[in-house]
């Protein structure tokens, strides 16, 4: 793209949402100025999305990051306000979290109108027009056995028709937020009550006892590359294996079949937009796909001696000098 500044676009939430101990958005931030490319920071929540497409992309309120440091507080030194243009970028880094909601949906969906010579890491409207939780189930000889509930009753039936131990999730949510667990045996009027809650959809899947014995993998990846993976174990006491609910971090090596899911999956999602993936998995199943946001790179490279952020960024930059020829 002609002209087109040496200038990323960070997108994600207020800045007293973001923590830098997880965040992959302020790791990525600290590498790109270190090559010397600039970065500006959106805070998405902030802005007006009642305005037309072109009005939004081209009034974009901004701030610069200065300099970056996840041991520091704050981990960003910004410059003041300054309304920007989306033609100013070359990447832009979509790392607003979920919920998927009305509120989320009504400000992404004004990138979808950016141009196509700008990479964005990740593109909507995939980003929210696939569910993390169900997209796994396009791929059914990878995934854990799963039932997408629309109503209480289909709740109440796909939990009478496991054997074992059940684990119930939202699909809106994320970081565990909402997950139980309970037996076969559990009330109609419990199943309900937990469907009012978290509707208008809830999966349904067994209890996988890997995640006791051996946690929960997430392995990232960009494009057709791995950029690494990280184990995840439940704190004592608990069978949730998300980082920000008290799990820790440790290493594991994937499996070749794991590794064949993630080719298969990056196949299938690059595409659609979708080239920043954060597959799960517990034990040999594939239990979500995360594409909004996803994490962990901050303790991949802990766990493993290495910077995938690095990789990452090489392969931001390849990907944005192909587009621009």
């Amino acid at each position: 793209m002609q002209g087109m500044e040496n200038r990323y676009l960070l997108v994600a939430d207020g800045l007293e949402n973001l923590d830098p101990k997880f965040d992959l958005g302020v790791c990525v931030s600290t590498e790109l100025l270190g090559r010397g490319i600039a970065v500006d920071y959106l805070d998405l929540p902030a802005t007006d999305p009642e305005q037309s497409s072109d009005s939004f992309l081209g009034s974009l309120p901004v701030r610069e990051i200065l300099s970056s440091d996840a041991a520091r507080s704050p981990f960003w030194k910004l410059g003041a306000e300054r309304t920007s243009d989306v033609g100013e970028y070359r990447v832009i880094l979509q790392r607003k979290d979920p919920p998927v909601d009305d509120d989320f949906i009504s400000r992404t969906r004004h990138f979808e109108a950016a141009p196509e010579e700008i990479v964005q890491i990740n593109r909507p409207p995939a980003t929210y027009e696939l569910s993390e939780h169900k997209t796994a189930l396009r791929y059914p000889e990878f995934a854990a056995p799963t039932a997408v509930c629309s109503s209480a009753d289909e709740v109440v039936e796909a939990v009478r028709a496991l054997s074992g131990e059940v684990v119930l999730k939202p699909d809106n949510t994320y970081c565990g937020i909402g997950v139980t667990f309970v037996q076969p045996s559990v009330t109609e009027a419990e199943l309900r009550d937990y469907w009012q809650q978290w509707k208008p959809e809830v999966i349904v899947q067994p209890f996988l006892e890997a995640i006791e014995t051996s946690g929960d993998l997430r392995i990232l990846t960009i494009n057709d590359k791995v950029l690494g993976s990280v184990l995840r174990v439940p704190a004592g006491g608990s069978r949730l294996a998300n980082l920000h609910q008290g799990a820790t971090a440790a290493r594991l090596e994937p499996t070749a079949r794991q590794l064949e899911a993630c080719r298969i999956v990056a196949e299938d999602l690059n595409p659609l937009g979708l080239h920043l993936l954060g597959l799960d998995f517990i034990g040999e199943d594939l239990t979500e796909v995360n594409f909004t946001s996803p994490t962990t790179i901050v303790q991949i490279n802990q766990v493993n001696g290495i910077h995938a952020d690095i990789e990452l960024v090489d392969e931001l930059e390849r990907m944005w000098r192909e587009r621009a020829g």
